[in-house]
């Protein structure tokens, strides 16, 4: 696995912006292989996207490299564009602020800041959280399909919760595409309760930011206001940041 890994890594790196478009013998040769080996791995390039082929037959770089680079710039630039907004938002509503960033089916919070009024301890940075679980991972899962909601919940700790629990996540995270922006009620986290909002195209978030308050201050009134309050500042910060979407 090592050693084709390594050779798909020597065939990428035979592309430069001098000479983006590369024939069979051009590839082997700045990567080492022969033809027949090259040609195997190049075709397998391509059925996953990080190559494609033109009608000459010749290669060059695919959308799936481009895409990855788009999603990691924006991520790149959205914590620098999100950190000064939010926290303004978290003094404004003397809230807990969380810059939190989707792993597989988890949620992992690197940026957090203190409500002026304690309530909860603060999440340990780095700290994980099921994706259901709180409402960072739900704004996430509200920006994909529902095919793709299921495939990052899916969990021992998922299927543990009882059936109507599970409904009751899945109907709340619809509501949260419909609106915006989600809400966590201290459903599963002691002594805290928020909104969120996914940043980054949809079908593609590469993070959320959140505003986290006590349950006991969580009026209807707030709930609203904070959570148009980080949806309008995740679409500011989306359109600020992040590239066109792949064709």
């Amino acid at each position: 696995m090592v050693q084709v890994v390594d050779r798909v890594g020597a065939l990428l790196n035979a592309f430069s912006q001098q000479e983006p478009v590369l024939g069979l013998a051009e590839c082997a040769e700045r990567a080492g292989l022969s033809k027949s080996s090259a040609h195997r791995l190049l075709m397998g390039m391509v059925d996953i996207g990080l190559l494609e082929r033109d009608a000459a037959g010749n290669w060059q770089i695919g959308d799936l490299p481009l895409r990855l680079a788009a999603i990691r710039l924006s991520h790149r630039n959205m914590r620098a564009e999100a950190g000064a907004a939010l926290v303004q938002l978290g003094q404004r509503y003397q809230a807990a602020t969380a810059f939190s960033v989707p792993n597989g089916n988890e949620m992992v919070y690197i940026e957090r800041t203190d409500s002026s009024i304690p309530f909860a301890p603060s999440a340990r940075l780095g700290s994980t959280a099921a994706m259901w679980a709180g409402a960072a991972g739900r704004a996430v899962l509200a920006t994909l399909a529902p095919a793709d909601r299921e495939t990052r919940c899916a969990s021992p700790e998922w299927d543990a919760l009882s059936d109507a629990v599970r409904v009751r996540i899945t109907e709340e995270v619809a509501q949260a595409a419909e609106r915006g922006y989600s809400v966590d009620r201290e459903e599963f986290f002691d002594g805290v309760a928020g909104v969120a909002a996914a940043l980054g195209h949809p079908g593609e978030p590469v993070a959320a930011i959140s505003l986290i308050v006590s349950p006991e201050r969580m009026s209807a009134e707030l709930e609203r206001e904070m959570g148009e309050a980080v949806r309008r500042l995740a679409a500011e910060i989306t359109v600020r940041t992040t590239l066109p979407t792949m064709g």
